[in-house]
């Protein structure tokens, strides 16, 4: 009877110091951080609208520029477009004709040393807001490569001489949007 238990602890013996005698290596890759790069777009409208104009008349035009800061870490790419809905009024959009342009340095608070470096539309306003609605459909070629990159937008109106745009009111909200390549 002594036998059996004696051998299962010699058995339990066994096994556990063969267990403790097993060779063993390891080795350690420490301080693994990841961080996500921004995209980040400011201008310098100080929140106030671009235009605020009444009693247009046949021919009236006017132009005003925005500066554009790229604040991001990753290259992008700058589009403008009308966002849907983001034209209302009456319709006079149909007779505004309506340029965007790109260049340099020119701010919001003058465009006297504005220089175009590229149009990126040129045709109405109605055209404009139903043709450039988002980023996909957006217009542009500035592809900032890292923070502190400015670019400066020109966008000029003109009221054509078409009777029909009497008393028609137009209001538009214009969007920079940038994303990342």
């Amino acid at each position: 009877m002594l036998a059996a238990p004696l051998g299962v602890a010699l058995s339990a013996t066994l096994v556990w110091s063969s267990s403790q005698s097993a060779f063993s290596g390891t080795t350690v890759n420490p301080g693994n951080a990841l961080t996500a790069g921004s995209v980040s777009l400011t201008d310098d409208d100080t929140g106030t609208a671009m235009f605020s104009v009444t009693g247009l008349k046949p021919g009236s035009t006017g132009s005003r520029c925005i500066q554009v800061t790229y604040a991001g870490s990753l290259a992008s790419t700058v589009k403008v477009y009308v966002a849907p809905g983001g034209l209302t009024g009456t319709g006079l959009g149909t007779y505004l004709h309506l340029t965007v342009e790109e260049g340099t340095p020119g701010t919001y608070s003058s465009c006297s040393t504005f220089a175009a470096t590229a149009t990126d539309y040129t045709g109405t306003l109605s055209g404009f807001a139903a043709s450039a609605t988002s980023f996909a459909t957006g217009v542009g070629a500035w592809a900032p490569t890292g923070a502190g990159q400015v670019k400066t937008y020109r966008v000029t109106y003109t009221l054509q001489d078409n009777n029909a745009a009497q008393s028609l009111s137009a209001t538009v909200a214009v969007t920079w949007e940038a994303q990342n390549s």
